[in-house]
């Protein structure tokens, strides 16, 4: 796939991939896809590309990578997730604001505050309508100035009343919405599910916070181990989405580390006794990959991935010595 400033001016718009007021859409992809697009475009201005437009592409791009931090709550350095000085990228990150009030005015609700009333949970910034909201309830999300997410009923004198309770990232504060309003067919039904919803997300945001951690191949394996044991007790569809997509993306940084060793996976985990080195658990390691490549990366990068895990040897059968 060709990707030049053109191609990316069509593509690369945040608005064609990134999708905030429904958290269904998952975090994995949408991250994924903003990292890689940021960086394509950042080594093609490195490279020469100046054209206005195309500049305010990455800034744009810069900004939503912080605006996405804040709204899944994922631990965010500039130079560590993309090799760019912090000073330089918030250079970036200013040059959007200064084009787009609505993004100025979120970025200054989670830094100076110049805007907001301090720490206090009374003053809003109002975010936008749920787009699920239906013709009984309309439900509308913000940011207090403690900089937690909030949620807010439109009541039938057109009154917005904002829910005394706040939350850490946009998707608690979603789930939280419509668990208090369950109340479609079979209430009892809809409402453990959102009830099982947020236990779930609220495990789900841990795995989210150190998503860019680096980790050696052991501690890799132990947290593959540990997300699928949580996958499998999820019982909401929203839960069984978010961990299923995390420990995909576990598993392929697993088959990731037996391609840059040059040996098969079950000989990776021969030397860890979290996971036993049975065929069957190497197949199980690389389907999850493939799984991984399929629904969350960048399409930009799916051949060249799929090739990496088509070079990827799951196990080598042991022959006996004979006499």
């Amino acid at each position: 796939m060709t990707e030049n400033s053109t191609w990316h001016l069509t593509h690369s718009q945040p608005h064609k991939f990134l999708d905030y007021f429904n958290p269904t859409n998952g975090f994995i992809r949408q991250i994924n896809i903003l990292l890689n697009r940021f960086k394509s475009v950042q080594t093609l201005c490195a490279e020469g590309e100046t054209q206005e437009e195309f500049t305010h592409l990455r800034n744009e791009l810069a900004f939503h990578l912080v605006k996405m931090s804040r709204w899944w709550g994922f631990d965010f350095c500039p130079q560590g997730l993309t090799g760019i000085r912090n000073p330089l990228f918030l250079t970036y990150v200013k040059a959007h604001l200064a084009r787009n009030v609505n993004d100025e005015s979120f970025f200054d609700t989670f830094t100076l505050q110049k805007h907001m009333h301090s720490g206090d949970a009374g003053h809003i910034l109002v975010l936008g309508q749920d787009p699920f909201s239906t013709p009984d309830l309309t439900l509308y999300y913000g940011v207090d100035g403690k900089k937690n997410f909030r949620f807010a009923t439109l009541t039938h004198t057109q009154e917005t009343q904002w829910h005394r309770y706040s939350y850490p990232d946009f998707a608690s504060a979603w789930l939280a919405a419509w668990s208090t309003h369950a109340s479609a067919g079979d209430v009892r039904k809809n409402l453990s599910e959102y009830l099982a919803a947020e236990r779930e997300h609220a495990c789900a945001r841990i795995w989210h916070q150190r998503y860019f951690h680096r980790n050696e191949t052991q501690m890799g394996i132990r947290l593959y181990a540990d997300a699928a044991q949580q996958l499998s007790i999820c019982k909401s569809p929203f839960g069984k989405a978010e961990f299923e997509a995390i420990v995909n993306s576990l598993a392929f940084d697993v088959v990731k580390h037996a391609f840059t060793g040059n040996i098969t996976i079950a000989d990776l985990l021969a030397d860890n006794k979290t996971l036993d080195n049975s065929l069957r658990t190497a197949n199980t390691l690389k389907h999850r990959a493939r799984a991984h490549v399929a629904t969350t990366v960048d399409p930009t990068l799916k051949a060249e991935l799929d090739a990496l895990l088509d070079s990827t040897l799951s196990y080598i059968p042991r022959r006996c010595s004979g006499t």
